[in-house]
C-alpha cells in the first residue's frame, strides 16, 4: 500500500510537513480483535500537527500519521464485532502508537470503530469523532458542572461551529470568542448572539460585561499564550477554565495569581481520550449516533475546503497552517 511516512519530528511545522513522504509499505494484517480498514478520506486536525511537531502523544518513528478517518472494513482478524464489522463503511480512531490513517489501508481496533449511517457522506464520517465528539464532551463537561453559560476562545473553528449547533439544540449561552470582524460576521450568519472580537480595544471589557450578565463561570481555552489569562481574569469568581487546545503555540501566560489565589478560579486540561475513557464504549457510541443524526439532518457539518491525493499531501498541508478557518483539508488515498 502507499502511505505517507513520519520520518523525524520538526518543532519547526512547515519543515515537520515537507519531511513527510509518499512510500510503498506492506499492507498491514489485523491480529485478533482488530479490523482492516480500507480508508476513502482522514482530515487534518491541529493535534495531527502537533504530532508531527513532537509534542502530542509521540509515536516510534518512522510512523504514518494521521489519528481519525473513514472507509469500509475490508479484512478483520476474528471476534464477533469484526466479524459484524466486515464489510461495513465506519469511522475510526487511534489512540496509541501504531501506524495511522494517512495511508490506503490501517489496522484499528474493533472496538475504536463506528459504523456511519447510510446518509452519512463518508467524508462527513471521517471527521465525525475528533472535533464533533469533543464538542459534545466540553458541553457536557458544562452541563454536569452546573455552569449556566459558558465562553469558547476559538469561536470560528471547525469545533467552535459545532458548538454553535450543540449549544442552539438547548438553548445553552455561549459567548465566542474570535480574531477578525469578518469571523464576527461568520458566526452571526450561523445563528451566534454573543461573539466578541479579541482583536478590539475594549475586548476585555466586554468579556467581563457578558460573563457577568450570563453567569458564565466555565470557560474551553484552545488558543493559550495571553488568551489563557484574560479569560480567566474577566470570568466570575470561581471559574473553571477548560484547556483543550494551544492554537498560538505559545505557553499560557498573563495569569494574575490573584485570581487563581483570592477568587478561587482554576485552569485545568480536557483531553477527548480521557474523557472518551471515563464516558465508556456504550456512551460514545450514542453520542456518535447523535452527532450522526445532526450530520443526517444537514444541521451539523465539517467545513472542507480542499482534498488532497498523497502526491499532494505536502503542498496541500502547507496550505491549511495558514489557512484553517476555511476548513478541513482531507486526505484522499486512494485518489
Amino acid at each position: 500500500m502507499r502511505a505517507l511516512l513520519l520520518e523525524q519530528y520538526h518543532e519547526d511545522l512547515a519543515s515537520a510537513i515537507a519531511g513527510l513522504k509518499v512510500v510503498e509499505r506492506p499492507r498491514p494484517v489485523p491480529g485478533p480483535g482488530q479490523v482492516l480498514v480500507r480508508i476513502e478520506a482522514a482530515p487534518c486536525n491541529p493535534s495531527d500537527l502537533l504530532l508531527l511537531q513532537g509534542k502530542y502523544s509521540l509515536k516510534t518513528l518512522p510512523s504514518v500519521p494521521g489519528w481519525e478517518g473513514a472507509g469500509t472494513v475490508v479484512e478483520n482478524g476474528g471476534g464477533w464485532l469484526g466479524w459484524w464489522l466486515q464489510g461495513k463503511r465506519v469511522a475510526c480512531a487511534l489512540k496509541d502508537d501504531r501506524d495511522g490513517t494517512w495511508a490506503e489501508y490501517v489496522v484499528v481496533s474493533a472496538m475504536e470503530c463506528i459504523p456511519l449511517r447510510r446518509d452519512v457522506p463518508v467524508e462527513q464520517g471521517a471527521s465525525l469523532i475528533v472535533n464533533p465528539l469533543t464538542a459534545v464532551g466540553l458541553l457536557e463537561t458544562a452541563r454536569r458542572g452546573g455552569h449556566r453559560a459558558a465562553v469558547h476562545t476559538a469561536g470560528a473553528s471547525q469545533v467552535g461551529r459545532m458548538l454553535l449547533v450543540l449549544a442552539a439544540e438547548t438553548r445553552y449561552p455561549l459567548i465566542n470568542i474570535v480574531r477578525r470582524d469578518e469571523q464576527v460576521e461568520l458566526l452571526q450568519a450561523l445563528g451566534a448572539e454573543h461573539v466578541l472580537n479579541c482583536s478590539h480595544e475594549n475586548f476585555a471589557d466586554q468579556l467581563k460585561t457578558l460573563c457577568t450578565r450570563l453567569s458564565a463561570t466555565i470557560a474551553f481555552e484552545a488558543v493559550a499564550g495571553a488568551m489563557t489569562g484574560t479569560v480567566i481574569g474577566e470570568m466570575p469568581a470561581n471559574s473553571q477554565v477548560y484547556l483543550y487546545g494551544a492554537l498560538s503555540e505559545e505557553a499560557c501566560g498573563n495569569i494574575d495569581p490573584i485570581e487563581i489565589i483570592f477568587h478561587q478560579k482554576s485552569l485545568r486540561g480536557f483531553y477527548l481520550g480521557a474523557w472518551a475513557k471515563q464516558q465508556g464504549p456504550l456512551r460514545m457510541l450514542r453520542d456518535a449516533r447523535r452527532v450522526q443524526k445532526l450530520i443526517a439532518d444537514g444541521r451539523l457539518a465539517t467545513k472542507i475546503q480542499r482534498r488532497l491525493s498523497l502526491d499532494e499531501a505536502v503542498e496541500g498541508l502547507q496550505h491549511y497552517t495558514t489557512h484553517m478557518t476555511d476548513g478541513k483539508v482531507l486526505i484522499t488515498p486512494h485518489v
